[in-house]
């Protein structure tokens, strides 16, 4: 079964941790285009920062691009298209080496979250080796069967935690008044006070960090 996986890397790691540092507000985001190959990730990307001088020339002296033309530009916006250093090519091949498709990635804070679809666990398991045997630092964030991750919106929520948001909701539960208790909803799931109350705080949790945030740290995919 093809499987998503939401992962993160220290730019040093990975690519443009000089550019951080110049710029400490940059934000970058690839642009999947279907005309460029899947070996060759990240060729295009959108770049933020408030001052886009700044950020074009860190860009063009990170030592991880080779060349870096600006195509176009909008407020604080920059679309790049970037030809990146040997090492980093070397980093990018590994991660599809092993069958894996990079879906996008996200660089902000000196971190770049990734992510990525395998078309089976084995292919998970053999690109992630080659990463820690290639010495690149990938932390897993979530880990999400398609059809799952299509189902609950790709939001890292269990099962659990998807059904007890979406009964507290359809059932008033965040109205003002409530139309439910918790007491209420809790036996209508059939579990306890505190599950259902450590349920849906972990469900806002996740929420928050997968919607408001790009999360660093690994989220949990407890109950």
């Amino acid at each position: 079964m093809c499987t998503t996986v939401d992962a993160s890397v220290p730019a040093d790691r990975f690519a443009l941790a000089e550019t951080f540092d110049a710029v400490a507000d940059a934000e970058f985001e690839s642009v999947r285009v279907a005309a460029h190959p899947p070996e060759r990730p990240m060729p295009l990307l959108w770049g933020s920062a408030a001052d886009r001088n700044a950020l074009s020339a860190a860009l063009a002296a990170d030592s991880s691009t080779a060349n870096v033309q600006q195509l176009a530009s909008r407020d604080e916006r920059c679309l790049y298209r970037v030809d990146w250093d040997a090492a980093i090519e070397t980093v990018l091949e590994v991660l599809v080496d092993g069958g894996g498709t990079v879906l996008g990635t996200k660089g902000t804070g000196g971190r770049w979250a990734i992510q990525l679809l395998f078309p089976d666990h084995d292919s998970v398991s053999t690109t992630f080796d080659a990463c820690a045997a290639a010495g690149v630092d990938l932390s897993i964030r979530r880990v999400n069967g398609v059809t799952d991750s299509i189902g609950r919106g790709g939001l890292g929520l269990s099962a659990d935690q998807h059904e007890a948001l979406r009964a507290a909701f359809e059932t008033d539960y965040y109205a003002v008044p409530r139309g439910m208790t918790l007491e209420a909803l809790a036996g209508e799931l059939d579990v306890s006070h505190q599950a259902l109350s450590e349920r849906l705080r972990r469900g806002h949790r996740n929420l928050i960090a997968n919607t408001l945030f790009d999360a660093p740290e690994p989220v949990q995919r407890t109950p």
